[in-house]
């Protein structure tokens, strides 16, 4: 009984320790983009149509315009991202 209480103890204390080094860790370790999530960049999908390209949609992540190429381009679209930067 006592050995189940203290390997218990021993686990939990572990797991504790091991979330919270974790989470300190990812924090530390992210990875620097200069397009992504920067104020005044847009990321804007265009798929062509009829011979020219139409836009799609507009993203403010890099990975979201991605995952929506991905999308389109399994449906046999030809599909692109264009990158649009505000003056201001």
């Amino acid at each position: 009984m006592i050995r189940k209480l203290i390997l218990s103890a021993v686990i939990a204390t572990g797991t504790l320790t091991g979330l919270t080094a974790g989470s300190s860790t990812a924090e530390a370790a992210a990875p620097a983009t200069f397009d992504r999530d920067r104020h005044g960049v847009r990321f804007e999908v265009q798929v062509r149509y009829r011979g020219f390209w139409k836009t799609y949609g507009t993203y403010r992540d890099r990975d979201d315009a991605q995952r929506v190429v991905r999308m389109l381009e399994r449906q046999g679209r030809d599909a692109r991202i264009e990158v649009e930067r505000d003056r201001w």
